[in-house]
């Protein structure tokens, strides 16, 4: 089994500073799972530990069911992928990828094997015999990749590896990734800042802020039912809508700060101080709906983007699909659907279900 298992992880650096608070997790053999967060909250310190790149302050990490937490990384059965690619770069693809197998004397045919194989799946062959310098960014990431692959390792353990490419390019090589994930089935760890990569890479995707984690699950679990407003406004492009607004006296409405009220499904006690969320897909064009003006528009081909102004300054986003151009101070009456609206209490921020 090639499980890994945290339990209660703590990172505090001298001066006291925590990078990752408490963190349990338990990831299963052969499961792609990511963690996404913005700069500072953890994601690639956890990473770290993992590796033992990084000592743990408290807590226990087992791989395989093995405690590791005092073992150097070269005996974890790890291979790690970083953003640099750190590539050796007055040797060969090939010399590149064989070089951590003659370390561990593997003998040469078994790493000829290994390298013909991984270059195989990796679409590189042509590349074996080139430096670094000779090849592009995608190739270079594609040796990274096949240089941990050969490795055979129990875990693979990816830090932002796409951050360095062009948006076309980091969207190829996501399909070629989940393509080898599942080829090969090994279990796999990735960090990223970017949502869109979480949610169309993980298995499950654990979302964290301020080293603590804040919702486990899969992405189209957190996207339609994120725990709290930070999830909420974190996980969706464009994110999610956030306003604040008081239960209104049916309890059955949301009179927003902004001054309308808008229907909710749910019955909550009346005047309850709750933010109120929608995304930007979820908003309909309604003759009855809350008078905004229209700021910006974004094309984006059969869809637009469009930020409009509430009468008391607040800012909204909707995506809606238009037939038309809408210049910039025209007026939109839009609403939320009613089975689209996502509460959180306006104190601690969680939701409300």
């Amino acid at each position: 089994m090639s499980s890994v298992t945290l339990r209660n992880v703590e990172k505090v650096y001298p001066g006291g500073t925590v990078a990752v608070r408490d963190c349990s997790l338990d990831i299963t053999d052969g499961e792609f799972l990511v963690l996404v967060g913005p700069s500072g909250c953890g994601k690639s310190t956890l990473l770290r530990m993992i590796a033992g790149l990084e000592d743990i302050t408290e807590g226990t990490i087992a791989i395989a069911d093995r405690i590791v937490n005092r073992i150097p990384p070269k005996d974890r059965d790890i291979a790690m992928v970083f953003q640099n690619y750190a590539l050796y770069p007055h040797k060969t693809a090939r010399a590149n990828m064989e070089f951590a197998l003659k370390l561990r004397r593997i003998p040469r045919d078994e790493r000829r094997r290994r390298v013909a194989e991984a270059a195989r799946i990796l679409g590189i062959e042509e590349l074996l015999d080139r430096r670094p310098g000779k090849m592009s960014g995608g190739q270079q990431q594609r040796v990274a990749l096949g240089r941990a692959l050969v490795r055979e390792p129990s875990v693979f353990l990816f830090d932002e590896p796409l951050s360095n490419l062009d948006a076309k390019l980091r969207h190829q090589t996501r399909g070629e990734l989940k393509e080898l994930h599942r080829r090969v089935a090994t279990t796999s760890i990735y960090v990223t800042h970017d949502q869109e990569e979480a949610m169309t890479l993980g298995d499950r995707v654990v979302v964290m802020k301020d080293g603590v984690i804040q919702q486990i699950g899969p992405p189209l679990e957190i996207y339609r039912r994120p725990d709290n407003r930070f999830v909420a406004s974190f996980i969706g492009a464009p994110a999610m809508n956030l306003l604040d607004g008081e239960i209104a006296s049916d309890g059955g409405r949301v009179r927003l700060d902004a001054g309308p009220e808008i229907g909710i499904e749910q019955a909550i006690e009346p005047g309850r101080r709750v933010t109120i969320g929608f995304r930007p897909q979820h908003l309909e064009a309604q003759e009855d709906g809350v008078p905004l003006t229209v700021r910006v528009c974004e094309p984006l081909g059969e869809e637009t983007d469009v930020v409009l102004e509430a009468t008391d300054g607040t800012t909204i986003t909707a995506r809606l699909r238009l037939d038309r151009t809408i210049d910039s101070g025209s007026s939109l009456r839009l609403r939320p659907r009613p089975d689209s609206i996502h509460l959180f209490d306006a104190g601690t921020g969680d939701r409300i279900n």
